[in-house]
């Protein structure tokens, strides 16, 4: 940059914001993620059973025709439903969209991703090849994640904690294992991070620029999930303490805010109006305020019918009898939301971030970029209270839940939080009587780190859902017995309540299609678990267990051992009767 110094023109070297030592840790950081998240994708069984449904959707936006059945015509011998309405057809890629349940962002590179999968594995069939793309979106995600992590704790606490909280982050097993599977935990929190990191520089070096930035980032991870509002929110909620309190003017407060509002509604804006509320997701829509009068611009027609879900698996579950008043249903919200934040930041890191914003309190008053870590912690928190207090429907049942994916932006500002305790730790060690000693190095925090890393490790290098892997070959046994009825032109129902076998099978790629009416030959899968598991919540389950009691076991796996110890089993049935006497037997209820 040339500026004009007395007659002569010289040249002002641009201020640098990373050194040498940033990029040696750096470097270091991406090693890390890059060796674990390998690891992770190359021992992986299969894939969580959302991933499924993100594959689909990317599918869909590949090929939108397929990504809808029109609805069946009703035999000759049946009058037609009255209340049935005939599905449009889906048009192209902004119908998909409009229909979908989840929100566009990561299906979305997904499906850029599976292009280059394709090129570069055009031998590996295309289930795989779809959730394999949304693997490594995720993993490289992860991989970037370090960049903003290690940036904003380089900024509030020094190198030392920003390198050792990227790190924590990295290795501990939740983080590590959601942003190796095809779910959307790694480009959120990608997403989110950058957005806390402009967030926090916006408060320190406030600008309209810097908020603008934040916004639009922002309405970037909205677009991935909608608790992407939580960062906007929790940075506009300290912008506004600081012009409540005229640190600030408040003229000028007011116009950062609006710059932040403005860049969340320039990228996440069009979407709400192809939508016409904030969000697609049948929870989320009892979270967030309905946005139903804004006109649908882009999407036409009804949205399409979701198929069976059974909600996330690692999870902490619940129910409450009826007439449960709104304290009682609050504390086990609470109980579980804590529980499954300590487990997502590996307990001992939980209480060292704890530990880490207590010793810090003092700082916290002068420092506004700790405020919007703590404020985004808050919100979060607030938003896991009100899932953990409203309940979805299932099989009939009210049921709570709160999973361990909605804590993961917790347990990043937690794993800043407990790399900053670690030195204040070591040195009230240091002072002991007696012990203090063994502590005095300077080196104890390092040693501390290590120690945090290899207790994790064993638990975050685990193989990806192994108790599930027969459900893949179980799929792809059943995709050659689909071939052969289609080539008899029979018409087959395929009952599967987990759905990694309808989807291996190929029979659930694009989406979940309407079965047969009068099909005389049905497939069902069960696993070795008995009725008083968890299987419980699979709206399908009940069904499954109807129509196979009047079957035989065709196809079980491990396939060499003892059906009797099966882990995944498909029985198949001929002829409708049990059907039509269970179908019977639920409308009578």
């Amino acid at each position: 940059m040339a500026m004009p110094v007395g007659a002569r023109m010289e040249t002002v070297a641009p201020k640098r914001s990373l050194f040498g030592p940033d990029y040696l840790r750096l470097a270091a950081l991406a090693v890390v993620s890059v060796a674990v998240h390998l690891w992770l994708i190359a021992d992986t069984r299969v894939t969580a059973r959302d991933g499924i449904g993100f594959a689909r959707y990317a599918m869909g936006l590949q090929e939108p025709a397929n990504a809808t059945v029109p609805v069946e015509p009703p035999l000759p011998d049946e009058p037609p439903p009255p209340d049935q309405p005939a599905e449009k057809p889906i048009k192209n890629g902004l119908d998909v969209i409009a229909r979908a349940k989840q929100a566009p962002g990561y299906p979305t590179v997904v499906w850029v991703a599976a292009k280059f999968v394709r090129r570069a594995a055009p031998d590996l069939p295309h289930p795989e090849g779809f959730l394999l793309a949304a693997q490594i979106t995720s993993a490289l995600a992860a991989l970037l994640l370090v960049v903003p992590t290690y940036l904003t704790g380089r900024m509030l606490f020094g190198r030392s904690v920003g390198f050792a909280g990227a790190l924590l982050f990295q290795v501990l097993p939740v983080p590590a294992r959601t942003t190796s599977d095809a779910m959307t935990e790694g480009l959120y929190l990608l997403a989110a991070a950058t957005a806390i990191m402009l967030g926090v520089r916006a408060v320190r070096r406030p600008g309209v620029g810097g908020f603008l930035a934040c916004g639009l980032v922002s309405g970037i991870t909205y677009l991935i999930r909608p608790e992407g509002l939580i960062v906007p929110t929790a940075v506009g909620l300290v912008a506004a303490w600081l012009g409540l309190t005229r640190v600030w003017p408040r003229d000028v407060t007011l116009g950062r805010l609006t710059a932040l509002a403005v860049g969340v509604a320039l990228v996440g804006g069009p979407y709400v109006l192809l939508i016409g509320k904030l969000t697609n997701k049948p929870t989320g829509n009892e979270l967030l305020p309905s946005l139903s009068g804004v006109k649908r611009l882009f999407s036409e027609g009804p949205p399409a019918t979701p198929g069976p879900a059974g909600g996330p698996v690692f999870a902490a579950w619940w129910s409450l009898p009826d007439g449960t008043g709104p304290v009682d249903k609050v504390r086990p919200a609470v109980v579980n939301a804590v529980k499954e934040t300590g487990k997502s930041l590996f307990y001992v890191p939980a209480g060292l971030a704890v530990l880490g914003a207590f010793l810090l309190r003092r700082r916290i008053a002068a420092e506004p970029g700790l405020c919007v870590l703590l404020a985004v912690a808050g919100v979060n928190f607030l938003v896991l209270l009100r899932l953990g207090t409203g309940g979805i429907e299932l099989n009939g049942t009210k049921t709570y839940y709160i999973g361990e994916h909605h804590t993961v932006l917790l347990a990043l500002i937690g794993c800043l939080f407990a790399a900053a305790a670690l030195e204040p730790v070591a040195a009230a060690l240091a002072g002991l009587p007696r012990i203090g000693r063994l502590f005095a190095c300077p080196r104890v925090p390092a040693w501390f780190l290590v120690g945090l890393v290899a207790a994790a490790l064993p638990a975050t290098l685990k193989p990806l859902h192994a108790n599930r892997e027969g459900h893949k070959h179980a799929g792809q046994w059943l995709a050659g017995e689909l071939r052969k009825h289609a080539e008899d032109n029979e018409q087959v129902v395929v009952i599967d309540p987990f759905e990694w076998v309808a989807w291996y099978s190929g029979r659930t790629l694009y989406r979940i299609e309407p079965d047969p009416k009068r099909a005389r030959v049905r497939y069902v899968v069960l696993d070795n678990k008995n009725h008083t598991e968890d299987h419980t919540r699979l709206p399908l389950m009940a069904t499954a267990r109807a129509v196979a009691e009047s079957g035989k076991v065709v196809y079980h796996w491990p396939e060499d051992g003892p059906v009797e110890q099966a882990q995944v089993k498909i029985y198949k049935t001929v002829g409708p009767s049990e059907w039509d006497k269970y179908e019977l037997r639920q409308k009578q209820k």
